[in-house]
């Protein structure tokens, strides 16, 4: 089956800070990255897709296999952040999981439904942008394996790219994930002088239309950098075509210490 490539595919980060209403006076420090989701979010919502799947890091991990998040409804709050009045609910698209449940089987890609837990903030700062922009549509949470080859990652991709080719649905992508963790003194995860070097080669590939590159980046300096972006990425670039039509940067700064980087990695339009 041929795959249906994303008419929409965007990378955005999850730092809750870069909502207003949580960062309140410290929003002036990230207000490009605010501006950037919230571009992006309408790139997406304007291409109106029926399905919006969200590749996220902080998804619930099982060992061994990639995940989609169960149950027909999801609820999520930002109450970790401080924030339990801000909330959301979505509805799962079910149909768009049975079938990646039946392309992942042909493909020997093991998947596991999750549990009904709360949305992680990896899905959920991505989509409050969306619902902010208006998306009103169904949404398909993928998680990542604790370790995976990059041979079972493009398997993956191409198993998500068929299973939504199945339907004829018209889908939408979020690869979401932050860049190094340790860019500043008193970063979440430490400093490190060769954190940047991280971000710069992951921001030159995605500049150049090739997130796929990532994968030639070190492991020793992915690791250093304490990065959650490359998995997102490397599921996404297959699906992207060899020449990603519309991809476009859109903003990177790292004002606390974590580094975010948004852009369309596909658009279908101009």
């Amino acid at each position: 089956m041929p795959l249906l490539p994303p008419r929409v595919a965007v990378l955005m980060c999850h730092a809750p800070i870069v909502i207003p209403a949580i960062s309140g006076e410290r929003g002036g420090d990230c207000v490009s990255t605010t501006r950037a989701m919230a571009e992006a979010a309408q790139v997406l919502v304007a291409a109106e897709p029926e399905t919006l799947v969200v590749l996220s890091p902080h998804a619930p991990r099982h060992q061994g296999a990639f995940t989609w998040k169960s149950g027909g409804r999801w609820v999520g709050s930002f109450a970790p952040f401080g924030r339990p009045e801000l909330r959301m609910s979505f509805h799962a698209d079910l149909d768009a999981a049975d079938a990646l449940a039946r392309a992942s089987l042909q493909k020997r890609v093991p998947l596991d439904p999750s549990d009904d837990s709360p949305m992680d903030h990896g899905a959920l700062v991505p989509l409050w942008f969306l619902r902010e922009a208006g998306y009103q549509g169904k949404v398909l949470i993928l998680g990542f394996p604790w370790q995976s080859s990059e041979a079972l990652v493009e398997c993956f991709a191409l198993a998500l790219g068929e299973a939504m080719a199945e339907g004829g649905r018209s889908w939408g992508l979020v690869a979401s994930g932050d860049m190094s963790h340790r860019l500043l003194p008193g970063a979440p995860s430490g400093f490190h002088p060769r954190a940047r070097d991280f971000d710069q080669a992951v921001v030159d590939c995605v500049r150049a239309g090739r997130p796929g590159d990532v994968v030639r980046i070190s492991v020793d300096l992915r690791e250093l950098a304490a990065e959650d972006v490359t998995e997102s990425l490397m599921v996404a670039a297959p699906l992207l075509g060899s020449r990603p039509v519309g991809h476009r940067f859109l903003s990177y700064e790292g004002p606390f210490g974590v580094g975010y980087l948004i852009a369309i990695l596909r658009s279908e339009r101009p």
